[in-house]
């Protein structure tokens, strides 16, 4: 077998094998651990080192490595379920060549204790601009695994892998993978008797 066919071949076992992850989060419905308290809506950031590599059907592989960064914003819908978008860009950026990227995912939350992994499924793509060049977008399926570490109820530091792109053009496979480091902030309220009373006095007193 040659080199070429033997790292497609692992290329494609390892994101199947993320892909059964997700589904297994998505799918998984215990309620046996600690959740932490929200208002439901979160934001954050993750700065990344990513690869794209284009994999053409005859010829070698060519990998080109970036750092990234992005900036999420999400909904939850109940305990577990979250929407989230995001929106990056390539550390190489600028006002003459870059590249954009973008997402839209369904979120699913298996926490325990000051923990949470956490599975994305959703599409996400991939827009590279230089000045003389036709623009290039693409977009395809998009998932991912991550786990977050609370410091506090609202903060958390989060690890990431995202497949964003994986798709075919002109009989050439194109990837955009990322793995990075970031955080998540909650935006929680406080819900304790001890506030509730005092907001009920407060009204009462004006």
């Amino acid at each position: 077998m040659s080199t070429k066919k033997y790292q497609i071949q692992s290329r494609q076992a390892f994101r199947s094998s993320i892909v059964l992850v997700v589904v297994a989060l998505i799918f998984n419905s215990s309620n046996l651990f600690a959740e932490i308290d929200k208002t439901g809506l979160y934001s954050g950031a993750l700065f990344s080192s990513s690869t794209f590599e284009v994999t053409p059907n005859s010829g070698s592989s060519v990998s080109t490595g970036w750092g990234h960064a992005k900036a999420k914003i999400g909904k939850f819908m109940n305990d577990k379920f979250a929407w989230e978008a995001q929106l990056g860009f390539t550390t190489n950026t600028s006002s003459s060549k870059g590249n954009l990227t973008y997402g839209a995912y369904a979120r699913y939350d298996y926490p325990f204790d000051k923990y949470k992994l956490y599975g994305l499924l959703g599409f996400g793509g991939l827009f590279s601009f230089e000045d003389g060049t036709d623009d290039v977008s693409e977009s395809s399926l998009s998932y991912g695994v991550g786990l977050e570490i609370y410091g506090s109820k609202d903060i958390a530091i989060t690890f990431e892998y995202l497949s964003m792109l994986d798709t075919s053009v002109d009989n050439t496979d194109l990837t955009f993978d990322a793995v990075g480091l970031g955080f998540n902030f909650y935006f929680t309220e406080d819900t304790s008797y001890f506030n509730k009373n005092r907001n009920k006095v407060r009204s009462i007193r004006y």
